[in-house]
């Protein structure tokens, strides 16, 4: 957040490095909402990246999070873009954009 970037500022840190993933926003809410996980193994699919096993008995213990839905990630999203916006003033001349 810009408030912790001050902070680290005032404390005399100064990273050498900032890392910005840059991906579209609509690929964060396709990954996001097409998220499974399966609780016996703790395994992670996604339904079209890494779609689970085809085994029935796979296919019905799978677990779709409360929190990943369409509406959930724009709020993140829109928070994740808020705080790049604030702290960019204190590391635009460190920070570096990876396709991510």
């Amino acid at each position: 957040t810009g408030v912790q970037a001050e902070a680290l500022e005032a404390a005399g840190i100064r990273p050498s490095h900032f890392i910005l993933l840059d991906v579209p926003d609509d690929i964060l809410v396709e990954r996001c909402v097409g998220r499974r996980t399966d609780p016996e193994t703790g395994k992670i699919y996604h339904l079209k990246y890494n779609p689970p096993p085809e085994d029935p008995e796979v296919q019905g213990r799978l677990v779709h999070r409360a929190d990943d839905t369409e509406e959930a990630m724009q709020k993140r999203i829109g928070a994740y873009h808020e705080n790049v916006r604030a702290i960019m003033p204190f590391y635009s001349n460190l920070h570096v954009k990876i396709d991510g």
